[in-house]
């Protein structure tokens, strides 16, 4: 049985969404009596949503919101947001809730069954429900090959924005980690296996709907975050 757990949720120009997401979020944990925290971070947003997640969070208990005013992306996000935490286990979780929050204790389930230190969502699972369009599809599968050859990493997904990993990992992986931005998952798994933590992969059971277009600038910082992964790691 798990302590605490923290639901980091890193949010950059969220300000449309946030406020429904905090509230979502909470009253999920709230009516199914789970001990949890959730940790919003700002990750240097140009619009009001640190304005609109303080507002929505100050009437919340175990509700904290934490930022700072330059973006620097998901992976700093979710670092930062870890050290405010108190959870034995922390779950970086995507703000705009298009994984469905339900995913959590799915994420929790699979942890103590497989008695893991990491579980990550893949999305491309047999069971998981995954809608997204064909150009997406065709690109993430695509990254993630590059990623298996490249690493050695053999998991079917790395980039889904929902995992849980217990806090004794980033106590002893954070400190490592470089890379911040595109390919932060894949440092963070890649670190884990070279410590000997052990990862496992939990489906999806409620839809993903995955709506967010990648952008050729993104594509290509997220291949030279991978060679750069690579060539400091090099294969596990």
């Amino acid at each position: 049985m798990f302590r605490l757990v923290s639901i980091v949720m890193p949010v950059y120009n969220g300000e449309s969404y946030i406020g429904e997401s905090i509230r979502l979020a909470y009253d999920y944990f709230l009516s199914r009596g789970i001990r949890c925290e959730i940790v919003v971070v700002d990750d240097g947003s140009s619009d009001l949503t640190r304005e609109v997640a303080l507002r929505t969070a100050s009437s919340l208990r175990n509700v904290r919101i934490v930022g700072y005013n330059r973006n620097s992306g998901k992976g700093a996000a979710f670092i930062y947001g870890y050290r405010y935490s108190r959870g034995d286990v922390i779950v970086l979780f995507d703000a705009d809730l298009d994984i469905p929050i339900e995913q959590i204790p799915v994420l929790l389930s699979v942890m103590r069954e497989a008695d893991a230190d990491v579980v990550i969502t893949n999305k491309w699972h047999p069971l998981s429900k995954t809608v997204v369009s064909r150009l997406r599809k065709f690109l993430s599968k695509s990254y993630n090959t590059l990623v298996r050859l490249l690493t050695g990493l053999k998991l079917s997904d790395t980039q889904t924005g929902a995992k849980a990993i217990k806090r004794y990992v980033l106590d002893t992986i954070v400190p490592k980690v470089y890379v911040k931005r595109y390919a932060f998952d894949v440092e963070l798994l890649l670190l884990a296996l070279k410590y000997g933590f052990k990862i496992a992969e939990a489906p999806s059971l409620r839809t993903i709907k995955l709506t967010t277009a990648f952008k050729p600038r993104e594509i290509m910082h997220m291949l030279m975050d991978l060679l750069f992964i690579t060539y400091r790691y090099g294969r596990v």
